[in-house]
């Protein structure tokens, strides 16, 4: 089995504990552990795979409890920094009825990420890279840091796996830069996953059967394009099938994107990734749909995960 490192931000998402109140109503919140690599990270390791975390997070009480979050979910924390002098980010998330979120950012340490923090001898030996920060691409030194450790696997051969996570509150201002700044890790990457949304934001397409074309330009590359209770459309090599998703009765979105990336990249760990036939990657994709909408049934992202033997339950 492969071994898989998820770098970006690691975080505190404060919860409203009240449904359909917005981040002005709320007057009560819960502590999560949270961040999108770091979801994916323990999405990969609940499942029983060799999963690395690679982030920056203040030295504080915040800090110290997401390391120990991680762990207990059995990711490997070797490349996880703290810096003294910046507090760990936080997040403020609202809950409306459907399960969608609006955010509230507090950024800290995860931005301050430099390529000199980071055991490079130790990341080479990695095999998997996934790159799915919601905020590295935003500023400096994490958006540079980002991309030349990008450059440096590709050289190495690695295998590069990229979500775009698009947060409109974070870039509303300037999407153009936004997609700017994904168009490398696009060229890069060999398994995509975005939504329709992202979709449609990087191809500039008019309709989504337009944006569907634009992916033709990434014929070497595994794109999964998910669509919540559409389920998720598998384009590979000119092939194109949509993977029906699972019914549930959904409470909280939260990482069930994140958990899909898990699941996906677990699946690849155990398997030769270059030289899958596309039935078998539908397999996978139905497979990350499932745990996906487990993750949708609790509230939280990395708390909502089950582990493998739960799940075959």
């Amino acid at each position: 089995m492969k071994q898989i490192l998820c770098i970006g931000e690691l975080l505190i998402d404060f919860f409203t504990t009240q449904t359909e109140q917005s981040i002005i109503e709320a007057t009560t919140f819960e502590k999560q552990a949270g961040g999108a690599p770091a979801n994916v990270a323990a999405a990969i390791a609940k499942l029983g795979g060799q999963a690395y975390f690679c982030g920056k997070v203040g030295d504080d009480a915040f800090g110290h409890f997401l390391k120990q979050t991680l762990e207990h979910a059995g990711v490997h924390t070797d490349q996880l920094i703290f810096d003294s002098t910046a507090p760990t980010t936080l997040a403020f998330v609202s809950r409306q009825a459907s399960g969608e979120r609006d955010f509230i950012f507090n950024r800290g340490a995860d931005e301050l990420l430099c390529i000199e923090d980071l055991n490079l001898q130790h990341l080479m030996s990695i095999n998997m890279i996934h790159f799915g920060s919601a905020t590295a691409l935003l500023s400096e030194p994490f958006s540079r840091t980002y991309e030349q450790l990008m450059q440096t696997l590709l050289l190495q051969n690695h295998f590069i796996s990229f979500d775009p996570n698009y947060r409109a509150d974070l870039w509303k201002h300037d999407t153009e830069q936004f997609i700017q700044k994904c168009e490398p890790f696009l060229e890069a990457a060999h398994f995509i996953k975005m939504s329709d949304e992202e979709l449609m934001l990087l191809s500039r397409a008019e309709s989504f059967e337009q944006a569907i074309e634009w992916l033709s330009q990434f014929s070497d590359k595994t794109i999964a394009i998910t669509q919540g209770a559409d389920g998720t459309v598998l384009v590979q090599n000119g092939k194109i099938t949509t993977v029906p998703p699972n019914r549930v009765n959904c409470i909280d979105s939260t990482g069930a994107g994140d958990a899909f990336v898990g699941a996906v990249l677990y699946e690849l760990s155990k398997r030769d990734e270059t030289n899958l036939f596309f039935n078998e990657w539908v397999n996978i994709i139905e497979f990350a749909n499932f745990v996906a909408s487990k993750v949708c049934e609790k509230v939280g992202a990395i708390d909502a995960l089950l582990a493998l033997e739960d799940l075959q339950q």
